[in-house]
């Protein structure tokens, strides 16, 4: 599989559902499947919908393959806490989710001058090998 983004977008609370379906159509596209793909997937949406609840509008979601992992990072600006949710629940929920994939998966959490950057990784199976071609015998 070759490097590089498989998908990004700006994302509204409106657009969640939209956001959890490109997330996993991506992840299966980066060979990230069952288990591991939905929690990724689902860890992702954690982090958007916390985003969406903090009033970041809009928020950006990206994913990125590299050097063998799938990357999701979610960044947005925004306001205080949430009256939504409580407080902090998407990035404490994104990191159960993450952990139940197993090492050397994580999640890193970052403020920067315009928000916050929230970058999840997964690794990716390795690609599955063919055997070379044989020529059949003349006859």
């Amino acid at each position: 599989m070759s490097e590089g983004l498989r998908l990004r977008m700006e994302f509204r609370d409106t657009e969640l559902p939209l956001v959890r379906a490109l997330v996993e159509e991506a992840s299966l596209r980066a060979r990230l499947t069952g288990s591991a793909g939905g929690a990724f997937g689902q860890a992702v949406l954690e982090i958007a919908t916390d985003a969406a609840a903090r009033g970041a509008d809009p928020g950006t979601v990206e994913l990125r393959v590299r050097q063998g992992e799938l990357l999701g990072k979610v960044t947005y600006g925004g306001g205080g806490p949430s009256t939504a949710r409580p407080e902090g629940l998407g990035p404490r929920l994104a990191e159960s989710l993450i952990a139940g994939i197993g090492a050397p998966a994580r999640i890193d959490v970052r403020d920067t001058p315009g928000g916050t950057s929230v970058t999840l990784s997964a690794p990716l199976p390795a690609p599955a090998r063919t055997p070379p071609a044989t020529a059949l015998p003349a006859r």
